[in-house]
C-alpha cells in the first residue's frame, strides 16, 4: 500500500472531487459499487443493441447511464470552477 496523500475538495452522494499529491488535476473518485453497476448498465444496453439494434429499452438505458457520468462531470466542473482550477479537458459544446 502506498502513502501518498490525497486532498477530498468536496463530496457529494457517491462521488468526490480528490487531488492526488503530485498531480495537475483534481480526479474524480466515484464509489466502487456505483461505478460497477453503472458499468454493467453500459454494458447490458450494448450487447442487447447487438442483438436488436431498435431497443429502445436499451437506448434508454444508454441515455439513463450518460445521465448519471454527465450529473458526475458537472459536479467536477462546479467544483474545479469554484477553486479556479481550469478544466484538464476542452468541454463539449453539446452536452
Amino acid at each position: 500500500m502506498s502513502d501518498d496523500r490525497v486532498q477530498v475538495l468536496a463530496m457529494g452522494g457517491n462521488v468526490a472531487v480528490t487531488q492526488l499529491a503530485g498531480r495537475a488535476f483534481p480526479d474524480v473518485h466515484i464509489q466502487g459499487d456505483t461505478f460497477a453497476n453503472l458499468r454493467q448498465e453500459v454494458a447490458d444496453a450494448a450487447r442487447r443493441l447487438r442483438r436488436e439494434p431498435d431497443d429502445g429499452e436499451a437506448l434508454d438505458d444508454l441515455d439513463y447511464a450518460v445521465d448519471d457520468m454527465t450529473r458526475m462531470l458537472s459536479f467536477y466542473e462546479a467544483i474545479l470552477a469554484e477553486r479556479g482550477i481550469d478544466l484538464p479537458y476542452a468541454r463539449e459544446s453539446n452536452s
